[in-house]
């Protein structure tokens, strides 16, 4: 039918509840974090440089305002901001916009507040303010957009009077941190506290590329600023940056960066908290999709794979366009994204690719996968194969075990020894420490490093008795695992012996 048609048929006008919508509007699955960021995301696309997030305690009238430095808006625009499902998400955007249903304002703040009051001015232009306050909206059941906030507002407002432009954006009521709070409760205060961290660390990742790249944009909370948190170790010496591959879909272009991250072991152990970011090593891995530099999704297989331990060093940088939104089904919120199945091949064979390499990484240290003939004998554990399962012998070739089996005088009973120490593996408490613990494993000789030296003296010994020449077994001790992640202590030793 044709448009004159349709509109001359018969019809009722049915305009949406304004109480019920509201109520609605605010069960889209935000938490604090990532409705603050979907804030952050407006005041970026209003060409802001900085944002500041002020929480102020005060049990159930705390307070959250964010004020940005950016464009602001006149009258018309703050109108149209305020308005529900304020645009199409398939219209067309700027390249730096973030946003895209033209709900996250309203949403995000809705989310956590019953009342949100926006304060918006230009250059040399007049301050206008609008407030939603759901106390008005049930009394009356109508859609009243305020035209002032309350007393209480104005001291939330004086950042904002210090700059020459911008928008900020005050939460009032702030009914899913603060209910039933009370301002002299030490635990209350202390709670408030911590959400304020998770913010931190929430936007130190989400914006971390924004931050801290060329941008110039500056975040700020409690005029404390945010440090960007690199999932990727860019500036690690041992960090692997593999191929990049440029995905071409329709007229857009994804970017994708697999990296491998360095083996704990090579990392200071400050560096190895620092890396392991909110969720820890395991909780980081997999692909990290960004929209315009603004991180999206944090560590995951997109259905691909489960997380497991080995492939824990694996991060993959994905980088889209905001012009395919729809095509990966990306959700108000900003938190999910699903890829199209015309690229989920390629998305996973470069996934397969960075795991393997991280599972070589991992599994040995930064070591090659195969040693050479003559390192093999180095190695004390060795993985065997046997219906379908691996076992792991010790290494009968091993320097000093093949030392102390041939001085035994109860060769027999060290040989029982040896191989029960062989079938009562705690395999299965290793793989569950590991999993529920996985950043809590020690290293080699961690906090005994005279050990390391102790040990080190009597398979240089070994080496030695079974003909090698102090200078041949001192070149071994150095290809010898562990002893290959303490090079000043095997420098100490050789300075010892003289060789």
């Amino acid at each position: 039918m044709k448009a004159a048609e349709l509109l001359a048929l018969p019809y009722d006008h049915l305009p949406p509840e304004a109480e019920s919508t509201f109520e609605g509007h605010r069960a889209f699955g935000y938490d604090l974090a990532t409705a603050l960021a979907d804030l952050v995301d407006n005041s970026i696309t209003a060409q802001a440089k900085r944002v500041w997030l002020d929480f102020e305690w005060d049990g159930p009238n705390s307070t959250i305002t964010v004020t940005d430095d950016g464009e602001g808006m006149v009258e018309a625009e703050l109108l149209a901001a305020m308005r529900l499902s304020s645009r199409n998400p398939r219209e067309d955007r700027a390249a730096h916009d973030l946003g895209r249903f033209g709900l996250g304002l309203k949403t995000a703040s809705l989310s956590q507040c019953r009342r949100f009051t926006v304060r918006t001015c230009q250059l040399r232009g007049k301050a206008v303010t609008r407030c939603w306050d759901l106390s008005v909206i049930e009394a009356a059941n109508d859609w009243r957009l305020l035209r002032s906030g309350d007393a209480d507002a104005e001291v939330c407002f004086k950042r904002l009077a210090s700059l020459t432009r911008g928008t900020a954006v005050l939460w009032q009521v702030l009914d899913r941190t603060c209910a039933s709070t009370r301002t002299d409760s030490q635990q209350d205060h202390q709670h408030f506290l911590l959400r304020i961290d998770e913010v931190r660390t929430h936007l130190s990742l989400v914006f971390h590329r924004l931050i801290g790249g060329r941008s110039g944009i500056k975040l700020f909370v409690n005029d404390r600023p945010i440090e960007p948190w690199d999932p990727y170790l860019e500036d690690a010496a041992a960090t692997h940056l593999l191929a990049p591959t440029t995905l071409p879909f329709g007229r857009a272009k994804v970017h994708v960066h697999p990296y491998v991250l360095p083996h704990l072991s090579k990392l200071p152990k400050k560096r190895v908290e620092e890396a392991a970011g909110p969720r820890g090593w395991n909780g980081h891995q997999g692909y990290y999709i960004y929209r315009n530099q603004r991180l999206l999704v944090a560590g995951d297989w997109l259905g691909f794979w489960p997380r497991q331990d080995l492939y824990r060093l694996a991060r993959i940088r994905v980088d889209l366009p905001n012009t395919i939104d729809d095509h990966w089904q990306i959700d108000v919120t900003k938190s999910r994204a699903v890829p199209p199945p015309a690229l989920r091949g390629e998305l996973k064979r470069i996934g397969e690719k960075t795991r393997s390499e991280a599972r070589r990484i991992y599994t040995h240290r930064g070591a090659k996968l195969t040693p050479r003939a003559d390192e093999a004998r180095t190695l004390l554990w060795e993985p065997r194969a046997k219906h379908d399962k691996t076992f792991y012998r010790l290494n009968g070739g091993h320097p000093l075990l093949k030392h102390v089996l041939g001085t035994t005088t109860d060769k027999p009973a060290l040989k029982a020894l040896l191989r029960l120490i062989e079938e009562t593996i705690p395999l299965h408490h290793i793989i569950v420490e590991n999993s529920e613990k996985p950043d809590n494993q020690p290293q080699p000789f961690e906090g005994s490093e005279s050990k390391a030296l102790e040990v080190m003296e009597e398979v240089f010994k070994a080496l030695c008795e079974s003909g090698y020449s102090e200078s041949e077994a001192m070149d071994r001790l150095g290809a010898h695992s562990p002893f290959d992640l303490f090079p000043a202590i095997l420098q100490t030793f050789k300075e010892k012996v003289k060789v």
